[in-house]
């Protein structure tokens, strides 16, 4: 997995390498403050998620993403914020812009927001909150059709695609995930998704 960083604090890069490279086996993160070693990275991965600090110059930072949209349309991007404003979010999204993490986030946000993004999921500000004990219990108490519903959901597929593979029709598709939404507490895809994805430091059998 490669990914690259466009960050002003070196010390923050050097963190985030060091313990995204604990937490994610096989990941190589190239770290960048200037325009040209961004594209140039990116010619050599062009498909590589970009890190991207949300707190340079609004102008600079919004040229940035729409010339690496164009140049680059497979590289998805995680913006790094200390706070964020609707409208200036509403404009990153639709630069390809997957994410937004407070810069203050914990490396498990960080983790799990990676591995969301790659599975082309949208993160917003709050999705990545996620409540251990919540977690383990809201995934103990589904059923077994809930459960390959989320698997199939946190890879990607939509209602349509699950309807097809589970055989069933898409209304019942949307009734199993309203219903799955009340178990798990969450409002949405991402977090449902997201809580599977924390499933994995859980104890083992959690989704047998």
């Amino acid at each position: 997995m490669q990914v690259v960083m466009f960050d002003r604090q070196s010390i923050f890069i050097h963190g985030m390498k060091v313990s995204l490279q604990e937490h994610i086996p096989g990941i190589d993160i190239f770290a960048v403050s200037q325009a040209d070693d961004l594209w140039r990275q990116l010619l050599q991965n062009p498909d590589a998620l970009l890190i991207l600090d949300g707190e340079m110059d609004q102008d600079f930072c919004q040229w940035l993403l729409k010339e690496k949209f164009q140049l680059f349309p497979e590289s998805k991007g995680i913006i790094i914020v200390n706070e964020y404003r609707q409208a200036w979010l509403s404009n990153m999204l639709a630069l390809n812009v997957q994410a937004i993490i407070p810069r203050d986030a914990s490396v498990e946000v960080f983790v799990q927001t990676i591995k969301s993004v790659l599975r082309g999921l949208i993160c917003l500000p709050g999705d990545w909150q996620v409540n251990e004990e919540q977690t383990r219990q809201g995934l103990y108490h589904l059923s077994q059709r809930q459960r390959e519903i989320l698997i199939l959901l946190a890879n990607g597929e939509t209602n349509k695609q699950i309807s097809r593979t589970l055989n069933i029709s898409a209304g019942t598709v949307k009734a199993h995930l309203e219903s799955l939404y009340r178990r798990l507490d969450v409002k949405n895809r991402t977090q449902a998704a997201m809580m599977l994805n924390h499933c994995q430091d859980l104890p083992p059998g959690c989704l047998e």
